[in-house]
């Protein structure tokens, strides 16, 4: 395992080296891989501004963190011809011998921040869940400097106790394990257009590497979503700050045994009157819902209530565990179990 001290008596990696250590890479495939695995934390810190003119604009603050086995370091090469950009390579970490590299985009001068960014680094949607007439909005900050700035979990092996990328640098950035690297609401980039958008529930979705360029060990917990009450000039309030991208947050009981019908609560964020209840993704008898009704309509949370009735099988199938489906779009994974 490379110790933190060692990552710290190394130089930065020039242009001409990365290049030369290319030829390396190979020689780690019989060693076991020490890769960073980047969970983005749901937003905070949302405002929303309205100008005299009619602009609105969402703002918000994100952390990233890296709870992998090794660091995400990113390193510069050579200068793209034409772009001026520079390649970056990630530096993936083995347990024993030289580091193995792969392409990973471009650093490039940001002029609002007036530093080096790495590319494609995250994706920030908005998306309507309870907002007749809203529409999808995305943002337009795919940049970041890419550092240590947030303890989030120093307990995971590895972990430094202090920052150790510490520098909005052109030469290397990374993320330490157990660090996070947070944007502040303030900065340029950290924004989305909410102008002549509905009022109403939102999700707001982070997506860290949407591109996929970046070696992971987990491609699985990327994306973590908040659901917000928007409504012009300024007010956002927060409804659910759990992460989880599901405006279906529970159902009780959350099982039924085969041949048998029980009364559901389902309860959850941008419900409205008429909307179906379905399951889907398991196998076996296939719970079906009847009179559904909506019983509590607020700004906060919803609530449905059903029957649920599953056929009668001698045997509840080899998947019994199925997702809870609110109208077109909310779903709730693996949350109702058919029984015997």
């Amino acid at each position: 395992m490379i110790s933190s001290s060692l990552r710290r008596n190394r130089g930065p990696w020039l242009a001409a080296a990365i290049v030369g250590a290319l030829s390396l890479s190979g020689t780690a495939a019989a060693q076991t891989a020490m890769p960073p695995n980047l969970i983005p934390l749901g937003v905070f810190d949302t405002t929303l501004a309205t100008d005299t003119g009619g602009r609105s604009t969402l703002r918000f603050s994100t952390t990233s963190w890296n709870g992998g086995a090794g660091p995400l370091e990113l390193a510069a090469g050579e200068v793209e011809t034409g772009s001026g950009k520079l390649r970056v390579y990630q530096v993936v970490y083995q347990s024993s011998g030289p580091p193995a590299l792969h392409f990973a985009g471009a650093f490039e001068y940001h002029p609002a921040h007036n530093h080096m960014h790495f590319n494609d680094f995250a994706l920030y949607t908005l998306q309507p869940v309870n907002a007749p007439g809203g529409s999808l909005r995305t943002g337009v900050k795919t940049t970041f400097c890419v550092m240590d700035t947030t303890a989030i979990n120093l307990g995971l092996q590895g972990a430094p106790a202090r920052a150790f990328y510490t520098q909005c640098g052109r030469d290397l950035q990374g993320i330490s394990v157990g660090w996070g690297d947070t944007y502040g609401a303030h900065l340029a980039g950290q924004e989305i257009d909410f102008t002549a958008n509905a009022d109403g529930i939102y999700q707001l979705k982070v997506e860290v590497d949407p591109k996929k360029v970046l070696v992971e060990n987990n491609e699985n917990d990327n994306v973590s979503c908040v659901l917000l009450n928007i409504k012009k000039p300024s007010t956002v309030s927060v409804l659910d700050s759990s992460g989880h991208c599901a405006s279906v947050a529970s159902i009780t009981p959350s099982s039924a045994r085969t041949g048998t019908s029980v009364q559901v609560s389902i309860t959850g964020y941008g419900f409205t009157a008429g909307m179906g209840v379905s399951f889907d993704g398991g196998t076996g008898p296939r719970p079906v819902a009847s009179n559904v009704q909506l019983t509590s309509n607020t700004e906060s949370v919803d609530r449905i209530t059903a029957t649920v009735t599953v056929p009668y099988k001698k045997q509840p199938g080899r998947n019994p565990v199925w997702n809870v489906r609110v109208g077109n779009g909310g779903v709730l994974a693996r949350g109702f179990t058919v029984t015997r």
